[in-house]
């Protein structure tokens, strides 16, 4: 192997599924749920190494094919989804260019010293915005608006231009784990801060937001008693 392909390669970030090997693909899996009368799509995002990525693939394949024939749109439209990740994860294959353009546009390039916490900010705040598989106007407009406090060089277009590739976003808990030994604890503690104070925008915190909230912080290897005595979890 020559030198220029072990650089291409060797991404350096560990898979946040299994922590042994490292980033080696990135793959989206479209998804439909039937619910009786309505149905919804969506997509989910996997980021890891080959083997994980495609586990995901085939999970998100098996969980369609249980779940995802509850209306008509759904009947016509899951045996062509399930039939896609599965050819997608038969033939996965590494690809570090789109692993590397990735990670520079969630703001975790390869070199830990040119790390950007507002790009990653605005990767965390555009997952959390995404976590429940809608976009919604408050949100959004409190995430900028919290942001412009937060970060002294936040950009709107930029947080929008995130919003717009939300499909290739992977999940805010995967993200949060990929950071975990890339982030010092100033550095979580801002991060996390930013995604409360986005959840408490309406003025309260859904159970489930609370809980994905503790999941981020878990998964970048926090301590909830310093987060808890600064006053950023209570």
């Amino acid at each position: 192997m020559s030198q220029e392909t072990q650089n291409q390669n060797d991404i350096g970030h560990s898979c946040p599924y299994c922590g042994d090997k490292n980033i080696e693909t990135i793959a989206t899996a479209p998804y439909v749920r039937g619910f009786l009368l309505a149905y919804q799509m969506g997509y989910k995002s996997f980021i890891g190494c080959v083997s994980c990525v495609r586990k995901k693939l085939f999970g998100e394949a098996g969980l369609s094919a249980l779940v995802g024939w509850f209306s008509i749109t759904s009947l016509i439209i899951n045996p062509f989804l399930i039939i896609y990740n599965l050819f997608q994860g038969a033939f996965l294959k590494s690809n570090p260019a789109k692993v590397k353009a990735k990670l520079n546009e969630m703001g975790i390039p390869l070199n830990p010293a040119e790390v950007n916490l507002t790009q990653i900010g605005y990767t965390l705040a555009a997952a959390m915005v995404l976590a429940d598989g809608k976009v919604e106007a408050e949100e959004i407009k409190a995430a900028e608006v919290i942001g412009e406090k937060i970060f002294d060089d936040f950009d709107e277009a930029a947080f929008h231009v995130l919003l717009k590739g939300h499909r290739e976003l992977p999940d805010i808990t995967d993200i949060a784990r990929m950071l975990k030994d890339y982030l010092d604890d100033d550095g979580k503690k801002t991060l996390f801060k930013y995604l409360l104070a986005i959840a408490k925008s309406d003025g309260t915190i859904a159970p489930e937001e609370k809980a994905l909230l503790v999941l981020v912080a878990q998964n970048m290897g926090m301590d909830m008693n310093l987060l808890k005595a600064d006053g950023a979890a209570s």
